[in-house]
This record gives C-alpha cells, sequence and structure tokens, in this order.
C-alpha cells in the first residue's frame, strides 16, 4: 500500500515540475497565398503579383533576410521571385510578404513565357505553383529557412 502512495505522490510531483519546463516552439511556417494579380502582360515585360502569408511563432521580431521563390505556370519554370523590400516580422503572429515576379528579358525567353502566359488573359484556369524559401534573422543573427510551396487555380475573369 506505501508504494502505491510513493508513486502516486512522485508522479503528482514530476506533472507538476514537468509543466513548468518550456515546450519546444515551432519554427515560422507558410500559411496561404492571396492576393494574386496580373500587374503588367505585354511582349516586353510581364509582371506578376502576390502575397504569402507566414507565421512567426517565436516570442522574438525577426528581419526578412532573403525570399528564394520559383515560379511556375502549367508545370514550366516562370521566373523568380524579386524581393522587393526589407520587412520587419512581429512576434508572435501572422504577417504578409508581397511577392513580384518580373521577367523582362530579351529575345526568345520572353517569347516563350509570353505564350506560356497568354492563358492568364485567355480567361482558362491556369495552375501557379510557388516553390522555394524565405530566410529570417531572429534575435539578429540567428538564420531561419522557412519552405513554402503552394499550388493555386487562376482565371482573370
Amino acid at each position: 500500500m506505501k508504494q502505491s502512495w510513493r508513486f502516486i505522490f512522485l508522479l503528482i510531483i514530476s506533472l507538476t515540475f514537468s509543466s513548468f519546463v518550456d515546450k519546444p516552439v515551432q519554427d515560422p511556417y507558410f500559411v496561404k497565398m492571396k492576393g494574386f494579380k496580373v500587374l503588367a502582360f505585354n511582349t516586353q515585360r510581364i509582371e506578376l503579383f502576390s502575397t504569402a502569408v507566414f507565421y512567426n511563432t517565436y516570442k522574438y521580431k525577426a528581419k526578412l533576410v532573403d525570399i528564394d521563390i520559383d515560379v511556375f505556370l502549367e508545370n514550366k519554370l516562370l521566373g523568380k521571385v524579386v524581393n522587393q523590400e526589407n520587412i520587419s516580422i512581429p512576434k508572435l503572429s501572422a504577417f504578409d510578404i508581397p511577392l513580384l515576379l518580373k521577367l523582362e528579358p530579351p529575345g526568345p525567353a520572353i517569347t516563350n513565357s509570353f505564350w506560356q502566359s497568354a492563358k492568364l488573359i485567355s480567361g482558362k484556369k491556369v495552375k501557379i505553383r510557388y516553390v522555394g524559401f524565405i530566410k529570417l534573422k531572429v534575435i539578429g543573427f540567428i538564420p531561419i529557412k522557412v519552405p513554402i510551396e503552394d499550388e493555386i487555380l487562376y482565371s482573370l475573369y
């Protein structure tokens, strides 16, 4: 009988102390894409804009360091996202990162992209895929990679 009481007492004590231990924090994560727009579409230039929503799970502010995201249109690489600005990320909250894809190469590369992208303005639904990551710095020096992989169906009309 004494053994069972000792066991219950030790169990209660260990559960009490374990509640004071910090839980491991999940890394920031990608939530969704929103606000996809075609800003410019002609034979010299194609510009696509969207916003990626992430959530910062840390108790500290962070800063966006780098964006490395490829954009695919119907499973063909359309281009890379261009980082527009430095973004300060608040602690324990969702944050938006504007993503701008600019295609301005001369010659056949823009022509191929133009014909692939022509579906965007034709009214048909097209599959746009974002694959890559963003890099954050937490507390000024701790680098964190946040992966992103999302696919949207887009129709202009």
